[in-house]
C-alpha cells in the first residue's frame, strides 16, 4: 500500500463528519428554505434516509475488499478496462469537490476581505494542504479530531444563545409545501451527506476494519442531526421566506448571537468564522488527499507524495476559472452540484456494490470446480 498507517474508527467518524458539515451548514438552509419552505426538515429525513443508503452501500462495498481502496478493486469487480475507468471517474470526482469547495472558500472569505484577492485566499489554503499531505493520514486525523469537537462546541453554543429568538408561529402552517418541492429541497443535503461514500478511500486504513459501517453510519446521523437543529433554529428564527434570500444564513445566526453573561463580546461571528475556516480546510484537505491517493494509486505509482505539488496548481487554477460570479456559484451549488456528486457516491457505488456480488460467486464457482 502506498499510505501506511492505521486510524481509529471514531476518528473517521470525526473525519467523514468534518468533510461534511462545515459547507453544508453553509448552504443547506437557504436552498432547503427555497423549495421546502417550513418544512425544510422533511427534506431533511428524506437527507438522511439517503446519506443512511449510502452509508450502509459504500461500507458493504468496503469490508468485502478490507485491504484497498476502491482504486485497487475497481478493476477486479469490471475488469482492467472498466475498473480504470470507474477508478479514474472517482479520482476526478475527489478533486471535483475539492476544487468546488476551494472556490467556496474563498467566495465567503470575499465577504469579510474585499480588498483580498480571491487567488489568494485559495492559494494559502492549499499550501496548507499540501503541507497536510506530506504529514500523512494519521496527522490529518489527529489534528482534525480536535478541529470537530471545537466546531460542533461553537455550533451548539450558538444555536443554545439563539434559542430563545426562535418563534413558533414561524414553523406554521405546517405540511403545506408541494411534495415535489420538499424532493427537490432534499437533494442538496442528501448530496452532502452522501458524500461519506469516502469511506471507499479510509477503509483500508482503519484499525478495525470491521467497524467501517458503523463509523459512516454514526458520522451521518451527527451529520443529519447537526443540519436538522441549524436549519430549525435558522428558520425559527428569520422564518423560512427570509432565510431562502439569505446568502449564508449560519453567519447572519452568528452575527446576532451575544453572550448574556459578557454583554460586551457581540459578533460572535469572526469566532465561528475561525472555526469554519478550520472546518473547510479539512474538507479540502480530504477530498484532495483522496484525489491524489486515487491517481497514484491508478497510475501504479510508489509514492502519492510526487503528484501533491502539481495537484495544487491544478485545483488552484480550477477553482478560480470555474464559476464567474457568486451568483454563478450559487445556482451551480442547489442545481448542478448535487446531482453530479449522487451520481458518483449512489449510483456508481451502486452499480460496483452489485457487479462484486458476480465477483463472489465466479470465486465461489472456481473454488467448487
Amino acid at each position: 500500500m502506498i499510505e501506511k498507517c492505521r486510524i481509529a474508527s471514531c476518528q473517521v467518524t470525526a473525519y467523514i463528519v468534518s468533510l461534511i458539515l462545515p459547507t453544508s451548514i453553509l448552504f443547506i438552509p437557504s436552498i432547503t428554505s427555497q423549495s421546502a419552505g417550513r418544512d425544510s426538515w422533511i427534506s431533511l429525513l428524506i437527507a438522511l434516509a439517503y446519506g443512511l443508503l449510502v452509508a450502509v452501500i459504500a461500507s458493504k462495498l468496503s469490508l468485502r475488499f478490507p485491504s484497498e481502496t476502491v482504486i485497487e478493486y475497481s478493476p477486479k469487480i469490471l475488469g482492467n478496462f472498466l475498473g480504470k475507468i470507474v477508478g479514474f471517474i472517482y479520482a476526478c470526482y475527489f478533486y471535483y469537490v475539492a476544487y468546488f469547495v476551494l472556490r467556496q472558500f474563498s467566495t465567503l472569505m470575499s465577504i469579510y476581505m474585499v480588498k483580498t484577492p480571491p487567488w489568494i485566499n485559495i492559494t494559502i489554503i492549499t499550501a496548507i494542504s499540501c503541507y497536510a499531505l506530506y504529514l500523512g493520514l494519521e496527522a490529518i486525523c489527529r489534528a482534525n479530531s480536535i478541529v470537530i469537537v471545537l466546531f460542533l462546541v461553537t455550533l451548539s453554543i450558538t444555536i443554545l444563545l439563539t434559542s430563545n429568538n426562535i418563534l413558533l408561529e414561524n414553523f406554521t402552517p405546517m405540511l403545506t409545501a408541494p411534495i415535489g418541492g420538499i424532493v427537490y429541497g432534499a437533494l442538496a443535503p442528501a448530496a452532502w451527506t452522501g458524500e461519506c461514500a469516502v469511506i471507499l478511500m479510509l477503509a483500508p486504513f482503519l484499525a478495525d476494519r470491521k467497524k467501517a459501517m458503523r463509523a459512516t453510519v454514526y458520522a451521518a446521523l451527527i451529520i443529519f442531526f447537526s443540519m436538522l437543529v441549524v436549519t430549525l433554529g435558522i428558520i425559527g428564527i428569520f422564518s423560512a421566506e427570509a432565510v431562502s434570500r439569505m446568502l449564508f444564513p449560519t453567519f447572519s445566526l452568528a452575527r446576532i448571537t451575544q453572550l448574556p453573561a459578557m454583554p460586551v463580546f457581540e459578533r460572535l461571528d469572526a469566532l465561528v468564522m475561525i472555526i469554519w475556516v478550520a472546518g473547510a480546510t479539512f474538507k479540502v484537505i480530504t477530498f484532495f488527499y483522496a484525489g491524489t491517493l486515487a491517481f497514484a494509486q491508478l497510475f501504479g505509482l510508489a509514492s502519492y507524495k510526487t503528484l501533491i505539488i502539481p495537484s495544487g496548481i491544478l485545483l488552484i487554477s480550477l477553482s478560480l476559472v470555474s464559476w464567474d460570479s457568486l451568483s454563478d456559484l450559487l445556482v451551480f451549488s442547489s442545481m448542478v452540484f448535487p446531482l453530479s456528486i449522487n451520481f458518483v457516491n449512489l449510483i456508481l457505488t451502486r452499480l460496483l456494490f452489485l457487479f462484486s456480488f458476480r465477483n463472489i460467486y465466479r470465486r465461489k464457482k472456481g473454488v467448487i470446480m
